[in-house]
């Protein structure tokens, strides 16, 4: 298996009780910089809270034993929001 770091991450909204974020905003990372000109506003406590899952993806690790069906579903640390989190293959170059 080979581990690459600079895989593109799309995170998506799935369920938002949040104001700050909004069902169906998407956040793309290329490597560890956030795409601004393609994503929605960020919650900078949610992307912290759900970093490890983020980087999983980035690593384009696909674990089930972490709860991987596709996507990584994931919560905000408030529960407010909840997130699947891919892997875009091949990362894109800006």
């Amino acid at each position: 298996m080979k581990v690459d770091p600079e895989n593109k991450v799309k995170i998506v909204v799935t369920h938002s009780g949040c104001p700050l974020m909004k069902k169906g905003a998407t956040i793309y990372l290329n490597g560890s910089l956030i795409d601004y000109r393609e994503s929605a506003p960020v919650c900078v406590t949610a992307l912290a809270g759900i970093y490890p899952w983020i980087m999983t993806a980035r690593f384009g690790i696909e674990s089930p034993a972490m709860g991987f069906d596709g996507n990584y579903r994931v919560c905000c640390p408030d529960k407010l929001v909840e997130f699947a989190i891919s892997s875009c293959h091949p990362a894109p170059r800006f």
